[in-house]
């Protein structure tokens, strides 16, 4: 085996602060490789993950969230947007995942009296996102079906992935990603119904009558 700094395989478990730039570079090439199988046959792909390090699929994570999240703001063609995706995109992601990742472990350990490895919960948590990551770029075009949809495409890749990376019961597990599912679709009608009444509010603060009422008050000013 070729102990050489740089020359290590993109599967080496090395802590993320011990690599180096061909390190990083190595499992970058790893992942463009990967991708594009991925995404040609993704439920066979979340069927069987690839036994990736910490590094890699932080790596992975971090990217495509930066990515999705600056063309999101392309597309809303929001300045700040595209501005904070490349910084708020990674850490929202990552967080999102660990926690996903953290209650799956733990509702399969208690539930199912079952001990899986995090790590391997955590890639299937962060392929199953890939496609709602990427749908996240036309959602300003569509903000409530769109993440509606995100939450339903994730979901279904969670129960498969759980169910064939690691052998678990499918009703059990199918129970376990529907509870979150669940919490994720009453956030999603809170924020709908939020911003429904929000713009409501807004066309009637600019009816015709109280423009009148406005442009009178400006002239009785005058």
């Amino acid at each position: 085996m070729n102990d050489q700094p740089g020359q290590q395989p993109p599967n080496d478990h090395r802590p993320l602060f011990e690599l180096n730039l061909d390190d990083i570079n190595a499992r970058i090439k790893e992942l463009i490789t990967f991708l594009p199988h991925f995404f040609k046959n993704p439920i066979e792909g979340i069927k069987h993950v690839p036994s990736w390090d910490w590094p890699t699929v932080i790596i992975l994570e971090s990217i495509v969230a930066a990515a999705t999240s600056v063309l999101g703001g392309v597309v809303a063609r929001h300045f700040l947007a595209i501005l904070g995706g490349i910084f708020v995109g990674p850490i929202m992601g990552l967080l999102l995942s660990f926690i996903i990742s953290g209650v799956i472990y733990y509702a399969v350990l208690f539930l199912m009296k079952t001990e899986l490895e995090y790590r391997k919960v955590f890639i299937v948590v962060v392929l199953a996102k890939l496609p709602a990551h990427f749908l996240e770029i036309v959602a300003p075009l569509g903000r409530a079906p769109i993440h509606f949809l995100a939450i339903v495409i994730t979901s279904s890749f969670l129960i498969l992935g759980l169910v064939y990376n690691f052998m678990l019961e499918r009703k059990k597990t199918f129970q376990i990603v529907s509870f979150l599912a669940g919490i994720a679709l009453l956030m999603w009608a809170y924020t709908t119904v939020v911003d429904v009444t929000t713009k409501n509010i807004k066309v009637q603060d600019y009816t015709p009558e109280s423009l009148d009422q406005i442009h009178k008050e400006l002239n009785e000013g005058h």
